[in-house]
């Protein structure tokens, strides 16, 4: 297999991994794509089908609708969507005012008024985002029941991953992955969510 072979396989790999990790705590993950990837892997002795993946997936990501919040939240995502569109719009408005040269006053309270709505919409998704985090919390036992076999799949794949490395001559212990969870065998923690990131910096043991 050639070098670029091997780096494109872990460039998927690595794609994968990171998605299942996500998938794990009911992240929204775009599954055709999973799956295209997935499958182009052709993996013959791995632990699960995709279809066996899939339904993980599925299973996670309806553990809010059971919840008597959740509608509530979609009607506020969908608000906070509308409102950055109007962003948008405004922020598009307040373009043309200054280039047909209207005055500058116009055009600082269009800027005053983007600045607003995204703020609003930002704020909206972050308590739909926390609300979200806590349904999920209050259901730690079924997530974590539904998250076994993305866990076992994720295990599987690192391994994968680990050999195409060694292909290329490159020692896997060299190589870190930037993940969610740090519950991994083949791997160990090197810097835990900080500020400004909410994933976990993790190596290959030698």
């Amino acid at each position: 297999m050639s070098r670029e072979r091997i780096s494109s396989r872990i460039k998927t790999l690595r794609y994968i991994v990171q998605e299942l990790d996500k998938a794990r705590l009911g992240v929204y993950v775009d599954t055709k794509k999973l799956e295209e990837k997935y499958r182009s892997l052709k993996l013959k002795d791995a632990p699960f089908t995709w279809r066996n993946i899939l339904n993980s997936i599925n299973a996670i990501q309806r553990i809010p609708t059971k919840s008597p919040k959740y509608s509530k939240l979609v009607r506020l995502n969908k608000l906070a969507n509308k409102i950055l569109i109007g962003g948008l719009v405004g922020l598009l408005v307040a373009v043309i005012v200054q280039l047909v040269g209207r005055s500058y006053e116009y055009y600082l309270i269009l800027m005053l008024v983007v600045l607003a709505l995204t703020n609003i919409a930002y704020f909206l998704k972050m308590y739909v985002g926390h609300q979200l985090d806590k349904i999920y919390n209050e259901n730690k036992e079924e997530l974590e029941k539904h998250g076994k076999i993305l866990k076992k799949s994720i295990e599987y794949l690192l391994s994968r991953l680990r050999e195409e490395y060694r292909k290329l001559g490159v020692r896997p212990s060299s190589i870190c992955l930037k993940l969610k969870h740090a519950d991994y065998d083949m791997l160990y923690v090197v810097q835990r969510p900080g500020i400004l990131s909410g994933n976990y910096k993790l190596c290959f043991k030698k």
